[in-house]
């Protein structure tokens, strides 16, 4: 499996991936256009050529950004996949400089087992007002909101408590 930033030649795949999830419920559904206004954001799993899943990173202010969009193809699913996706997110967060990473999930085992901590979603009220706002599932989310600290290039990474201690003293 090799991961690199998408290109536009992958809109196609990746709207597959995508869409195979939003008829589901699980994310919300991308227009051809709005994938291709975000595809720096984004990075793809490629497996024997073909794209098998793919993962955002996005700034949401300063200090802060948020994994969106993890979708592994079914056939791929089980294959730690979304697993790899999410620690090279966190490794171009670190490289970007974000202090904090957040992620909306339903999957709260899954981004738990990469350090993920849960946090207060009023934490993030502009990207609630922005973001939520278009979901047809914003008066009644079942996401929680978890955040960690970036990979950093030197490999140290900040304990999970720190998020904890950090979030305690939020407003």
């Amino acid at each position: 499996m090799q991961l690199r930033k998408a290109r536009p030649s992958d809109v196609a795949p990746l709207l597959a991936i995508i869409d195979a999830y939003a008829k589901r419920g699980l994310l919300l559904p991308r227009s051809e256009e709005s994938l291709r206004s975000r595809l720096d954001d984004f990075l793809v799993a490629e497996v024997a050529g073909e794209v098998v899943g793919c993962g955002a990173l996005t700034a949401l202010g300063p200090g802060v950004g948020e994994v969106r969009t993890l979708a592994v193809r079914e056939d791929q699913a089980g294959k730690g996949i979304g697993h790899k996706l999410v620690e090279r997110l966190l490794e171009i967060a670190g490289d970007r400089g974000f202090a904090e990473v957040l992620s909306l999930t339903r999957r709260v085992s899954f981004f738990a087992n990469l350090g993920f901590e849960v946090t207060r979603r009023e934490r993030f009220l502009d990207k609630l007002a922005a973001d939520c706002q278009a979901c047809p599932f914003n008066s009644n989310c079942d996401e929680t909101a978890m955040v960690r600290p970036p990979l950093r290039a030197t490999a140290a990474v900040v304990p999970p408590r720190l998020v904890t201690s950090l979030d305690k003293g939020a407003a």
